[in-house]
């Protein structure tokens, strides 16, 4: 038996002794990644990162620029003012990460998943982020000039003071959004879903939202001046100081919308759903249907041949002197025109001083 005991004994301290170095080697290996990655994270212009997991690392002031990080893992990371320009992050993973103050300009960014992740203040210029998710993320103050986001999802995220201008957001996702003080000048939202979106003080001034869904969203002071809104959705919307001047709602729905203080002068209104269930009046046509004035030169009178004389016409007998007419009745008046109806009165806030009311002074009875 103490034979038995002692080849067990010794066959577990050789069992030991060949698995120790194996071990010990592992743990260098993994330190040495480890120390090589902190290196390539610091300073990486141009590598190729592509499916590293660089996950719940604290990596600030990074540069990327022009990387190639295709389907690289960032989530759960911290990289505030990191350089990402030009790089590469198709489908990459940046969910639940801090990229405060990035440079994110001219990157490809395309299907990447970007939600709950704070990008306050960074820079998105020029980058494409089509079909990527960002919903409930933090993008307040972002600069997203003439980026393109088509078809991106960004549901309750909030963009509070976002540069939008010229951005091509054409069927984005923005239901629950926060969109305060945001500057859309020239912007592309056509097909865009803004249900719901609070959009208090957005500037949408020559953009196109052609059958975009406003519908049960809140407007506050918000310029549509100017823009194209073809076929779009404002059902249930709560239209407060809006300004549409010159604005394109040909074929809009507002039924059931609650239209405070706001100024419609010059919009254009053909065939919209309006508020009380009518249509809108379209002056285009109406104008069309109008007979177009002729003139015409009476016929000039005959010229005799000079070949042929004119033949002398015969006397004419005087006519009998017949008692003069009575005097003719005048015409009835024709009765006149009904005015066409006033909009409802959800459509002004009579209450309003007349400096913060748009519609004070303007001609109430009127056809919009």
């Amino acid at each position: 038996m103490n034979i038995v005991k002692q080849m067990y004994k010794m066959s577990a301290l050789l069992l030991v002794a060949l698995m120790m170095p194996q071990g010990v080697r592992a743990a260098d290996d993994a330190q040495q990644r480890a120390i090589g990655i902190s290196q390539v994270v610091t300073v990486c212009r141009f590598c190729d990162l592509r499916y590293k997991d660089m996950s719940l690392n604290s990596i600030n002031e990074a540069d990327f620029t022009g990387a190639f990080m295709h389907g690289i893992n960032f989530s759960w990371s911290e990289l505030k003012d990191s350089h990402f320009s030009s790089a590469n992050l198709v489908m990459a993973r940046l969910e639940w990460a801090d990229f405060d103050g990035a440079d994110f300009s001219k990157a490809q960014i395309e299907e990447a998943a970007m939600f709950r992740s704070t990008f306050r203040r960074a820079n998105f210029s020029m980058a494409n982020l089509s079909r990527s998710n960002l919903s409930y993320s933090e993008l307040g103050e972002a600069n997203l000039q003439t980026a393109i986001l088509r078809n991106a999802v960004l549901t309750n995220a909030r963009l509070n003071g976002a540069n939008l201008r010229k951005a091509d957001l054409t069927g984005v996702d923005l239901a629950g959004a926060r969109l305060r003080g945001s500057d859309l000048q020239g912007a592309l939202l056509d097909r865009a879903n803004l249900q719901g979106a609070d959009l208090t003080g957005a500037i949408f001034t020559g953009a196109s939202l052609k059958e975009a869904n406003f519908s049960t969203s809140f407007l506050s002071e918000v310029n549509f001046r100017n823009a194209d809104m073809q076929g779009a959705n404002f059902s249930n919307a709560v239209l407060e100081g809006v300004n549409f001047s010159g604005a394109n709602l040909s074929q809009a729905d507002l039924s059931g919308a609650v239209i405070l203080g706001s100024m419609l002068r010059g919009a254009n209104l053909c065939n919209a759903k309006l508020p009380d269930g009518t249509l809108g009046f379209c002056a285009i046509e109406s104008a069309e249907k109008k007979p177009p004035a002729t003139s015409q030169a009476p016929p000039a009178p005959p010229t005799a041949s000079p070949e042929q004389p004119a033949a002398a016409a015969p006397p004419v007998a005087p006519a009998p002197e017949q008692p003069a007419a009575p005097p003719a009745a005048p015409p009835a008046a024709e009765p006149a025109a009904p005015a066409p109806p006033l909009l409802p009165a959800v459509m002004y806030d009579n209450s309003l001083p007349s400096a913060l009311n748009p519609l004070s002074g303007a001609r109430r009875g009127t056809r919009l």
